[in-house]
Formats: C-alpha cells, structure tokens, sequence
C-alpha cells in the first residue's frame, strides 16, 4: 500500500504529462480530423503587423533621356503666312507639304519622326519650343522657305552668352548651349547630303529662335529655288530631291550618334 505521500507523488507524475500533452497541443493549435493546422507563416498577417509601404524617395528624378525621334517644324502657320513668295505661295503651305514629304522619307528609312503641326494653325515659337522639348527628341529640324536665295541654307543656332543652370533647369533663352557641339556637327553633315545632290548649300549661325530655345540637337533649313521660278518650290520633283537628301543626311547624323534602325540611300 502507497503511503499517503507516494499516493500523492504517483497520482501527480500522469496528471503532469497529460497536462503537458494538452499544452503542446493548444501551442500547436488542434484541429478536426482532415485539417491541417494554421501555423502562424500561412496566416494572413493582422491589421497591427502588417507593413506599411516605404516613402517614395526625396531625390529628384534624372532628366529623361533622348528619344529614338527626330521632330520637323514647318515653319509659320495659320494667321502667320510667313514670307509671300509670289501671288500664290505662301511660306507656310510650302513648308508643311516639305515637312509631311520628309516625314515620309525618314519612316522610309525606318525612323520616327513626327511633325510640330501637320495643319495650319498658328504657334508661336515658344509653344514649338515647349512641345519639342516636352518630347526630347534626338534631333529638331525646323524648315523655311524664301524666294531670295538660291538653294539650301542650313542654319544652327548663334548664342550671345551661357545661362546660368540651376539645378535641372536651364535658362530658357539659351537651353541650346548644352547641344550647339553636336548640333554644329549635324549640320555639316546636312551640308554634306545637299552638297551630293548638287544644290547650292550654305552653312550659317544665327539667333534664330526657336533653336536657341531647343535642349535637343537642333537646325534650321531654309529651301530656295535654284531657278529665278519660284514656282520650283511647290513642285513635287523639287521638294522630293531636297527631301530625299535631307532624310539621307538625317540617317548619317543619326548613324553617327549610334541611334538609328534604318539604313542610309
């Protein structure tokens, strides 16, 4: 016979282990028969743990980089004709059937290009200005025409001083400086490209604006008749020979900043 004391020991050693079962099984967590447990990783985590989304970043994000296109820029526009080169021409309509044909051209070739307007309506040039960049292109080519030249001028931009940079901004009246090398080297290379066709060509620095006003690489071509007829302008002959030396030209500069698909004529 168990002595009081013994009977107490004996009785309390399987009343300790079962408690202990009862325990692990309430830390595991008991389910039904057929169910797997809920371990605390496959629980969907509570209100008050879960994490919330980090801050976005305090620094300023970098400049966008130069897109695969080149932006041409028919001169004038709705209530601004531009120049009268006879009766019956006006600047504005020579220059936008030139800048749609060079569109065209420069798809041909297998390169994105894109018009300032393609109808006529008035833009000043600060708002030419402010698209082109808004869409930073490699290349902004901006077309004229006169009746008082002969052949091609092609012009970059002339800057009287450097503007101070502040930041991500850059002064308005010479935003072109950061470009004028590689737009200089552009339009020698358009030079090059008339020059093949046989036209006249000149090469020329001027404040013209908007260049001045461009971020990108930047020219201006003005297209005169070779010819005292200034009717040569409106002729598709004429227009396709410029056009087709400029789209040509505009591959090569493109070639040479290692940025175009297409290939040269």
């Amino acid at each position: 016979m168990l002595s009081n004391r013994e009977y107490a020991v004996g009785w309390s050693r399987p009343f300790r282990q079962a408690t202990s079962a009862l325990l692990v099984l309430l830390a595991i967590g008991f389910s039904a028969p057929g169910q797997t447990p809920q371990s605390p990783v496959n629980q969907p985590p509570s209100s008050s743990t879960q994490t919330t989304p980090a801050p976005p970043s305090s620094t300023p994000p970098m400049a966008m980089p130069p897109k695969q296109l080149v932006m041409i820029d028919p001169a004038h526009g709705g209530s601004e004709s531009g120049a009268m080169l006879n009766p019956v021409i006006l600047e504005k309509d020579v220059t936008l059937a030139l800048a749609r044909r060079l569109r065209m051209d420069l798809s041909a070739d297998g390169i994105v290009a894109g018009l300032v307007r393609d109808s006529d309506v008035t833009l000043s040039t600060d708002d030419r200005a402010a698209e082109v960049n808004a869409e930073h292109p490699l290349l902004y080519v901006c077309l004229h025409a006169t009746s008082v030249a002969s052949g091609v001028r092609i012009y970059s931009a002339m800057l009287n001083e450097v503007g101070e940079i502040r930041g991500p901004f850059v002064d308005w009246s010479t935003a072109q400086s950061s470009s004028l090398a590689n737009s200089r080297a552009a339009q020698q290379q358009l030079v090059s490209a008339i020059q093949k066709i046989g036209i006249p060509v000149r090469s020329l620095q001027i404040p013209l604006l908007p260049l001045n006003n461009m971020t990108s690489i930047a020219v201006a071509i003005e297209v005169a008749p070779t010819t005292a007829d200034v009717s040569q302008l409106v002729s598709p002959e004429y227009q396709q020979t410029v056009s087709g030396a400029l789209a040509n030209g505009i591959a090569g500069v493109l070639a040479s900043l290692g940025q175009n698909s297409g290939a040269s004529r």
